[in-house]
């Protein structure tokens, strides 16, 4: 949550930035957001309990899109909303479809809310990359060849827009399977990830190397899957993360552990999560907490998901 005293000045601010007031106070009003913003978004990081945090988030990015009406070309702040929709979807979103898993009605709405919200999250890192970098506009509608050819340009300081940009792409052709025309995105998706990858693997807790260690374990080998490669990746991403990210373990119980089918390992990893102390990783307790609460579901289900 942001420090206290600071929720009454974004509202105000808010306010402001949407009313029309001149331009020096709106630029001034934007630029003391951002910062309040930034100390927010440190602050939900360290969140421990899942209900505020989901209230509380919804709420920021929905200010977030306020002052964006009021600064459309604000890297920092098209940066926070594409993050912020994707951890917001992954988090809150996506653990919605895998509770109501039994109905069908149920999961076909989470799903495509879902898809919705990764969407946004995307087209705001797009925007964000795109001002950092003129070739990327020309880059999204040119062949594939080209637009491998043009992230080769991007440099490390490209990598948190491209990393999320990419992140909330894959979220939404992810719930999009039926969708012949996104699902036709996906190489775009991989060479943003792979760009990302090569500039900094460590970034977002070694997020290029969870991505991949989830994209190669998802698919069966005939749709190109590759479970050495998804092991590959994830033992990466422990070794990058010292084993204080619970989500790399989460993957390796689902889908690795769940495609290779080997139960043991499945249980072993959700064991672990769930055996983490409280205080693992203070700066990252909200998105610890995320896994925990996926494992308890995964575990119920343990029984369908082995055959």
């Amino acid at each position: 949550m942001p420090k206290r005293g600071y929720l009454p000045v974004i509202l105000i601010s808010a306010g402001l930035a949407a009313s029309g007031c001149a331009p020096l106070l709106k630029r001034m009003t934007v630029a003391s957001a951002t910062e309040i913003f930034r100390d927010g978004q440190v602050a939900f990081s360290r969140e421990e309990d899942l209900v505020l945090a989901q209230e509380a988030l919804a709420s920021h990015l929905k200010l977030l899109e306020v002052f964006l009406q009021a600064s459309p070309d604000n890297e920092d702040l098209l940066l926070q909303a594409s993050q912020g929709f994707g951890a917001y979807t992954f988090a809150f979103v996506e653990d919605k479809i895998a509770t109501h898993y039994t109905d069908p009605q149920l999961v076909r709405f989470h799903r495509e809310r879902a898809r919705r919200l990764y969407l946004r999250g995307r087209d705001y890192g797009l925007r964000a990359l795109t001002l950092r970098n003129d070739v990327m506009a020309a880059a999204l509608t040119a062949a594939l060849p080209t637009f491998r050819d043009m992230l080769n340009r991007l440099q490390k300081g490209d990598v948190p827009a491209l990393f999320w940009a990419a992140y909330g792409w894959a979220g939404s052709i992810n719930w999009s399977r039926n969708r012949p025309e996104m699902v036709a995105d996906l190489p775009r998706v991989v060479a943003m990830m792979h760009r990302a990858l090569e500039l900094d693997e460590e970034y977002f807790q070694a997020g290029p190397h969870v991505f991949f260690g989830a994209y190669y374990a998802a698919l069966s080998p005939a749709l190109g899957g590759n479970p050495s490669r998804a092991k590959y990746h994830l033992d990466r991403a422990l070794d990058l993360t010292g084993g204080k990210s619970l989500l790399v373990n989460l993957f390796i119980a689902d889908p690795y552990a769940v495609q290779i089918q080997d139960r043991a390992l499945f249980q072993t990893q959700l064991t672990v999560i769930l055996d983490a102390p409280d205080d693992l990783s203070p700066d990252h307790r909200l998105i610890n907490e995320v896994a925990k609460a996926r494992a308890r579901l995964l575990l119920e289900r343990m029984d369908e998901l082995f055959l």
